[in-house]
């Protein structure tokens, strides 16, 4: 069917910021006399909350009052040196700006902080692209939870039915959010999730590139 409302997932899904985040994280880590991890740790991280990622990646080992610290060294490392390697992956930004002409409306949920984001947005360009946007400041819940769709995104979108809406993105998370909401799922596997693991969850759509994408959201 042709979709009306995508819920479109952030890093590994829109854009490649892996190289970015794994620096940034590296560099909040060992300020605070933890190793750095690899790109390939960190990536499989992608796609929790911060406060998930950092506890993973010090294998559990973070006091609570410092993880809230290492968060916040990320954050600001993320907006001033980051955020300028953060790139569009081919299509992407095609495929947004084609949305409104095919009668799609678009939301970003992003576990960024709202500034961070926003510099993204506004540096690459897609500000105007989404009629929603959700940093991790924006919500008190996050993926998988379906509140994060029922108290933030329907709402909005009153006039558009669940069966009409598609969460896309490159992880578990998001096909397990899609799930738990009661919405269809479109795994990217271009993206950074574990292949095996999306594969196993059984997602709705797969698509290889942004150009497939397309033809997903428009009922192809």
């Amino acid at each position: 069917m042709k979709y009306q409302l995508a819920i479109f997932d952030f890093d590994g899904t829109l854009v490649s910021s892996l190289q970015a985040i794994t620096e940034c994280m590296g560099a909040a880590l060992m300020a605070f006399g933890y190793q750095a991890p690899s790109r390939e740790e960190v990536r499989t991280t992608i796609g929790l909350t911060l406060e998930e990622s950092v506890s993973m990646l010090t294998k559990r080992k973070v006091p609570a009052a410092q993880l809230a610290e290492i968060v916040t060294l990320y954050r600001d490392e993320h907006e001033t040196k980051g955020v300028a390697s953060v790139r569009l992956f081919d299509g992407a930004a095609k495929l947004l700006e084609q949305q409104p002409a095919l009668g799609i409306k678009s939301v970003l949920v992003s576990n960024k902080g709202r500034k961070g984001l926003n510099q993204i947005l506004e540096r690459l360009k897609i500000w105007a692209f989404f009629d929603l946007t959700l940093s991790a400041e924006d919500i008190d819940c996050s993926k998988p939870d379906p509140k994060l769709f029922t108290r933030y995104i329907a709402p909005q979108f009153a006039d558009i039915p669940k069966a009409a809406t598609v969460v896309i993105g490159d992880s578990e998370t998001d096909i397990q959010f899609a799930k738990a909401a009661g919405l269809a799922s479109g795994w990217v596997r271009y993206g950074y999730g574990d292949a095996k693991k999306c594969q196993e969850l059984k997602p709705d759509h797969e698509v290889g590139d942004c150009n497939e994408l397309k033809d997903v959201l428009r009922g192809g």
